[in-house]
């Protein structure tokens, strides 16, 4: 029978009767090519979704509405102005005088119960798309005070 000391002999380190192995080295992974690939593609994706959410997009035509006729409305023409209420005009686009700030609503009330006596029936208020919520509101508020008036509304994008 082999004993313990017959495996290995005095003055070797390695017996011929076990087999040979490396000694145990600790795995390691570089991770820098991973993080970097990580990267790439986060940028990847930013840049492409960017460009999709700001494609053109072909919306189809509305079945259901029809545009207001000019001759059958009153225009209101709605500037922004920077601090101050907006500048109201009677009519498309930025010609004539503007409607003073401090009586507005009974001016814009005024000019549609003007137009109504003429036969116009529908106010578009067209305002510029930096106009606010509120100051839509109070303009349509003051334009559908006159009985049987329809209100059409509509945003002016500027050209680039």
């Amino acid at each position: 029978m082999l004993s313990a000391s017959s495996l290995h002999p005095a003055g070797s380190e390695l017996s011929p009767l076990l087999p040979h192995r490396a000694p145990a080295e600790d795995a390691r992974v570089d991770m820098t090519a991973m993080i970097d690939l990580v990267f790439m593609m986060n940028i990847f994706f930013l840049v492409t979704s960017l460009v999709a959410a700001m494609a053109e997009v072909n919306l189809p035509a509305a079945k259901h509405v029809v545009a207001a006729d000019l001759e059958t409305s009153v225009v209101l023409t709605v500037m922004a102005a920077e601090g101050r209420a907006p500048v109201v005009y009677v009519g498309d686009g930025a010609g004539g005088e503007p409607l003073g700030e401090s009586q507005q609503e009974e001016r814009i009330t005024q000019a549609v119960a003007a137009q109504l006596r003429e036969g116009k029936t529908a106010v578009i208020i067209k305002a510029e798309g930096n106009v606010p919520m509120r100051d839509i509101a109070r303009i349509a508020a003051a334009a559908s005070a006159a009985e049987g008036v329809k209100l059409n509304f509509a945003v002016m994008e500027k050209d680039d």
